[in-house]
């Protein structure tokens, strides 16, 4: 009842129709491709969309940036994590427009569409941004055997078959163990059956909460526009 009452603030109404009326056209243009009026609205609202992010992006950059350059002035104890923020932030976008004033660009061309690549920039994502990503993912092994430790100490039988299924998994990736009898088979046996329904499960899972959200918003029941 209380969310009905609200409909008739236009305060709240009129955003909850913006954004009802425009998922259901990009919606109705996967249904009915076929027609050109949805198609063309659909297209522009898209099209909106982008300029809207595109710009609430730059706000989001511009807003980490002042709350950093704070830390800075009012000298935080955390101040070296910020200058390695700032530092990360003004480095790469200054090397890919050096890069492209000095004409260092690549066109990459697939069946879709052309994109054209910095050379400098390439370089700077390939022996530093991937590096650390890697470094990053390999810290995980440490939280992983934490939990396992943790799990284990539990007695909980289903984690100690998880984690000798996980141990099994991990040696398996080891070269010197691929020419151990049976385990390549049994590690593609549980790839392809036990993690393989895992993974499809959870795709189901979160195809059906989108759907679910993705009605909510379009009802107006959720609104993550209004912060509500």
């Amino acid at each position: 009842m209380r969310q009905l009452l609200q409909l008739f603030d236009l305060k709240r109404l009129i955003p909850i129709l913006l954004g009802s009326v425009a998922g259901v056209l990009v919606l109705a243009n996967l249904l009915f491709p076929q027609s050109a009026g949805i198609e063309r609205s659909s297209t522009e609202i898209l099209r909106w969309v982008a300029v809207v992010a595109a710009f609430a992006l730059l706000v989001g950059v511009i807003n980490v940036i002042g709350q950093h350059l704070g830390r800075l002035r009012s000298g935080d104890k955390r101040w070296p994590y910020s200058v390695v923020l700032l530092i990360g932030f003004i480095i790469p976008p200054a090397i890919a427009l050096y890069g492209y004033l000095a004409g260092n660009t690549n066109q990459l061309t697939n069946e879709v569409t052309t994109v054209t690549t910095i050379g400098l920039f390439q370089d700077v994502v390939q022996w530093v941004y991937t590096p650390l990503s890697v470094s990053l993912l390999a810290l995980l092994t440490f939280f992983a055997v934490n939990a396992a430790i943790r799990a284990l100490g539990r007695g909980n039988r289903e984690a100690v078959v998880v984690v000798i299924v996980a141990a099994i998994m991990l040696l398996a990736q080891i070269p010197a163990l691929t020419n151990v009898p049976f385990l390549g088979d049994t590690v593609a046996w549980v790839q392809n059956y036990f993690a393989l329904a895992g993974l499809r499960g959870l795709a189901f899972g979160a195809a059906i909460g989108a759907i679910v959200a993705s009605v909510r918003i379009l009802l107006g029941l959720d609104r993550p526009y209004l912060d509500r």
